[in-house]
């Protein structure tokens, strides 16, 4: 204790009789690299946290019901939405109906019957618009065009990746059908029926199963798909409390929804890639942190061994005079982890109370997502652990390296 009162004693008036520009040198440092270990992989992660975010809230919503693995559609729909009408935690439910077809465009233009047909195999989904709108605003990802009214027939909504103009951007990887735009004339095929369809306008949205799909109201998909059983495909669900959605859904199980669908989370639901892409981005962002945290302890050692071999006629006089050399080694630590303390709360605070903000406000718009970025608190405590334990160790070494040294000869400048 009393080598630790008095290497706290050294090291602060260290700290204080240091140079300031100095001094701030290293705490910027410090806070550049605490940033680095936690920005780069928080934007890392936020592309894919972002892409998870525009999947939840244009697609899957927080609880997804879907047909049990015995069964082909949801059992007794109509009853189903009779019980999700009753729950004062969901604020917004739609009820779809799915299916695949085969589309085909400019047919009246095409000259030679026995040439090739503009023909792209598509995924059709009906809708209740009213209930398709409250639950995914979908209607604000149309670019060009305009969403189904539900008062009209005879209309469709394509996705932009079924057309070339747009799909051309991903390369020859879509079926695609060419030179479509709303107000044109459509034939979807199922089987031997076909029927005629106005394009009412084109959806363009960073989540595939929105830019991979047609649209059609629900009581036209039934009729031109004969599902007269009202049986549906998926029903995806709002809730009040996006995180409590796990109660929500035991609350359905107990009711014994179970019996007619399968009954899971969003985070039960999502597709599998993007929790393994999301670690993925998670631990490549750790290793570049990594590199800037072994460039900070580099940047510590030397200046704190360069300001210990500065002062080691100090430091022989301090040992002379009995001083234990474990309080001046102590005080060398403790200026080494007021540099990473006061860094890391430099950069926290610039993490939590900027760029968090800023982030969510403009997003990143990569092709695929719009990025954000993610800073765990738990992890971002581990990671600051991490940081200053080596940081102390950074600044141990030099100080012992150059304590170790015989007193005489440090206090005559001898090598």
């Amino acid at each position: 204790m009393r080598s630790l009162r008095i290497g706290l004693l050294l090291g602060l008036r260290q700290i204080q009789r240091a140079n300031l520009w100095t001094t701030g040198l290293i705490i910027f440092v410090m806070m550049l690299t605490f940033l680095n270990l936690i920005a780069v992989s928080g934007i890392l992660v936020g592309l894919i946290a972002g892409a998870e975010t525009a999947v939840r809230e244009k697609s899957l919503g927080d609880i997804i019901l879907s047909p049990r693995d015995d069964e082909d559609h949801i059992l007794e729909t109509e009853a189903v939405e009779r019980q999700l009408a009753a729950f004062p935690e969901i604020t917004a439910y739609s009820v779809r109906y799915r299916a695949g077809g085969e589309l085909e465009a400019n047919y009246m233009e095409r000259r030679d019957l026995r040439g090739e047909r503009d023909v792209a195999s598509v995924n059709v989904t009906g809708i209740d618009i009213n209930r398709e709108l409250a639950m995914t605003n979908i209607d604000k990802e149309i670019v060009a065009g305009e969403f189904l009214d539900p008062r009209e027939e005879g209309y469709i909504v394509l996705g932009a990746l079924y057309t070339e103009e747009y799909a051309s951007n991903f390369g020859d990887i879509f079926e695609t059908v060419s030179g479509v735009q709303p107000g044109d004339q459509v034939r979807l095929t199922v089987g031997d029926i076909s029927k005629e369809f106005t394009v009412k306008g084109i959806l363009q949205s960073k989540v595939d199963e929105v830019s991979l799909n047609t649209y059609l109201p629900e009581r036209e998909f039934r009729r031109f798909f004969g599902r007269i059983d009202r049986n549906a495909d998926q029903i995806v669900i709002r809730v009040v409390r996006p995180d409590e959605n796990t109660v929500v859904k035991n609350a359905l199980v107990s009711l014994g929804l179970e019996g007619q669908a399968k009954v899971q989370t969003y985070e039960e639901g999502k597709p599998k890639f993007i929790t393994d892409i999301k670690n993925t981005m998670n631990l490549l962002g750790t290793f570049i942190g990594s590199i800037g945290i072994v460039v900070a302890s580099i940047t510590i050692f030397i200046i704190i061994f360069i300001n210990a071999l500065s002062r080691q006629r100090q430091i022989g006089i301090l040992k002379g005079i009995g001083i234990d050399r474990r309080a001046i080694e102590i005080a060398y630590v403790i200026q080494a982890g007021f540099y990473a303390l006061l860094g890391s709360a430099l950069g926290a605070l610039l993490t939590y109370g900027f760029l968090l903000g800023y982030f969510e406000r403009n997003p990143i718009p990569f092709p695929f997502s719009d990025g954000i970025l993610v800073a765990d608190p738990t992890e971002t405590f581990i990671r600051f652990i991490v940081l200053f334990v080596i940081t102390l160790v950074a600044g141990f070494l030099p100080a012992w390296l150059i304590v170790r040294k015989n007193t005489l000869n440090s206090i005559l400048g001898r090598k």
